[in-house]
């Protein structure tokens, strides 16, 4: 039995496509323990940010090198190099939001509160135009829980990031879980 040459392309193509559709799986596989970490770190973080609000940044200041920490252990056995590169990103991350306090001076705690998690929307959003749909909608699904919060919720918005922001997380890492 013979192939004809588009046979034959039209089955490499055809691979190419399980190819790409098997490691956006993967992806979405490897990213849900960092959503699902995150989430509750958030949804702790600022619960703890309404009760005690004068010690924000020190809630911040532990809740965010656990996160970073427990990220690197959900990375053991991942991708050859890939736990140096999250450890980079969070410390390029972590000076950018350094800076960004420093030539924004003053802003409250709210305002802060909010444009991480805007940030991190946008990271979301530019991460799904490469790698997948899922990133995006979680992405939006932030920014725009965020926005809602902050401009509608004046009192208790770190309630409401902490159950919205927190509990998109946490669905998210549900949602990527399932491939």
């Amino acid at each position: 039995m013979t192939v004809s040459h588009e046979d034959a392309a039209a089955a490499l193509r055809e691979i190419e496509r399980a190819q790409a559709y098997s490691a956006n799986l993967a992806d979405y596989e490897s990213a849900a323990p960092h959503f699902l970490i995150w989430g509750v770190l958030w949804a702790v973080a600022y619960t703890l940010n309404d009760i005690f609000p004068m010690f924000g940044g020190s809630i911040w200041a532990v809740v965010t090198p656990i996160g970073i920490i427990a990220g690197l252990l959900a990375m053991r056995g991942g991708r050859n190099g890939i736990a140096w590169r999250y450890g980079a990103a969070m410390g390029a991350v972590f000076a950018f939001f350094t800076a960004a306090g420093v030539i924004l001076w003053p802003v409250s705690g709210r305002q802060v509160a909010a444009f991480i998690p805007l940030f991190v929307a946008l990271a979301y959003v530019l991460k799904g135009i490469w790698s997948g749909l899922r990133y995006v909608v979680t992405g939006i699904a932030v920014a725009a829980l965020t926005l809602v919060g902050f401009f509608l919720v004046k009192d208790h918005f770190f309630l409401w990031m902490a159950g919205v922001g927190g509990g998109s997380l946490i669905l998210a890492g549900v949602w990527f879980r399932q491939v």
